[in-house]
């Protein structure tokens, strides 16, 4: 009887456990489904943001007269590593340190003295252990990832790189192909390059204009124009980053809750299983008792 009791409760707690991680599965499939819409419309808007910028840079040469375009002497480099507060998201943490590690150790191998600015508590986790300069952690940014709290954060890179802090500003992030790919992707932001078509997401970008025929004419001057765009530019870039980690985490943690819940409901079978075949032992053992006693009274 006393394993019959074991089993039934393992059934109990393992049952319990199924609860919890379908309840989890269910409350990351709701956040992602709006991450995602967000994501989608957002890429479309940068890709044609960045291809407006393109067409202006053409008409001005911006890459040594804006601040934040300028190639700067030095060797000072500030890597963001977004990483989540909360584990229980299958590797989506491991993929995106693995490729922070890398890409710290490709600049450095240029001659970079890298410094690190932790977005989530398992990079922290991960990095505190390492002889690696960590500037700040922000465990707060995942939690409230609105435009506001980005263009603030985007504020504060925007001012390392023009008060010459650092050269160059790099950020690695797993960015969000569907809820079961995530990509772990290293992307500079400043300085910002109008060359680079590394952060073009071609793949979704359906609207292909004619660039050749399309004009813009522009008032009161193109430099005046880049001048104030480009830092919105870069807020939004800041924020398309951010939206894809948040998005990439919460299709990491849906799709390790949805296969917690099958395995638990298998393990519940099977368990069911055992529990059905050793009350059955026991039952039948009890009835051979029984007749036995029967058979000797007689």
């Amino acid at each position: 009887m006393s394993n019959l009791r074991e089993v039934r409760t393992r059934i109990t707690s393992i049952k319990s456990t199924r609860q919890i991680t379908s309840a989890m599965k269910m409350v990351s499939a709701s956040k992602l489904r709006k991450a995602q819409t967000a994501i989608e419309k957002l890429r479309y808007y940068t890709n044609h943001f960045k291809e407006i910028l393109n067409d202006l840079a053409k008409t001005v040469s911006i890459s040594q007269d804006n601040k934040y375009t300028i190639k700067k002497d030095g060797n000072k480099a500030l890597v963001v590593i977004c990483s989540s507060n909360k584990g229980l998201c299958g590797p989506y943490n491991y993929y995106i340190l693995r490729k922070a590690v890398t890409h710290i150790n490709y600049l450095v191998d240029n001659g970079h003295e890298v410094s690190l600015y932790l977005i989530g508590k398992k990079a922290h986790e991960f990095f505190k252990k390492r002889e690696f300069e960590i500037l700040k952690v922000d465990e707060e940014l995942n939690e409230n990832l609105t435009f506001e709290n980005t263009q603030k954060f985007a504020e504060l890179l925007k001012n390392y790189f023009t008060n010459n802090e650092f050269v160059r500003i790099d950020a690695v992030y797993n960015k969000f192909k569907n809820a079961v790919v995530q990509e772990p992707n290293a992307t500079k932001i400043l300085p910002v390059d109008f060359n680079d078509d590394a952060n073009k997401d071609k793949e979704n970008d359906t609207f292909k204009p004619d660039r050749e025929h399309l004009k813009h004419e522009l008032e009161p001057s193109s430099t005046d124009i880049i001048d104030f765009v480009i830092p919105k530019y870069i807020d939004n870039e800041v924020y398309r980053i951010l939206l894809d980690a948040y998005a990439s985490e919460q299709g990491a943690r849906m799709t390790a809750m949805h296969q917690a819940t099958e395995n638990a409901s298998d393990l519940i079978s099977n368990l069911t299983l055992q529990y059905n075949k050793a009350r059955q032992a026991t039952i039948t053992k009890e009835l051979v008792e029984i007749v036995s006693g029967a058979e000797a009274l007689k």
